[in-house]
């Protein structure tokens, strides 16, 4: 099995009520256990960041789901690598709300909503998203 990890970024059409949220972590969890996949999801009322990890097939086809996905515009793929290990192996989907407060605080990758993922350079994305993981992984422990 070729392990890929997938970054993509894209505008939501509107923000998304936390049941709706809720739903699809609920679903991708359920789905993405069973395909071997984990990741971490970030949101902002104005954008999405999304981090895949899995059998190559498997990604591109929950990817696939994501650019039809009404909810979303502008889905861009930021990142395609293939790495020697999973950056999210204990999750079969993280998420955060905490987008907006991104780290880091560039001006560069900002706009008048806040953190915007589509002004950051390719190689430095992962970075931020492993920032926004450990973030949350701080406040479960605390909790």
């Amino acid at each position: 099995m070729k392990l890929v990890r997938l970054v993509y970024a894209s505008q939501l059409a509107e923000p998304l009520p936390r049941t709706t949220l809720q739903g699809i972590l609920a679903a991708s969890v359920r789905r993405n256990s069973a395909e071997s996949v984990t990741g971490f999801l970030c949101v902002s009322p104005r954008y999405a960041l999304q981090c895949l990890e899995g059998p190559r097939e498997a990604v591109n086809d929950v990817y696939s789901r994501i650019v039809r996905d009404p909810r979303h515009h502008s889905v861009t793929l930021i990142r395609y690598v293939e790495p020697w290990r999973r950056l999210f192996a204990a999750w079969a989907m993280g998420y955060s709300s905490e987008l907006s407060s991104a780290a880091p605080a560039s001006p560069r990758w900002r706009d008048e909503a806040g953190f915007n993922p589509f002004l950051v350079e390719s190689d430095l994305i992962e970075n931020v998203i492993e920032e926004l993981c450990e973030r949350t992984e701080r406040m479960e422990l605390r909790a």
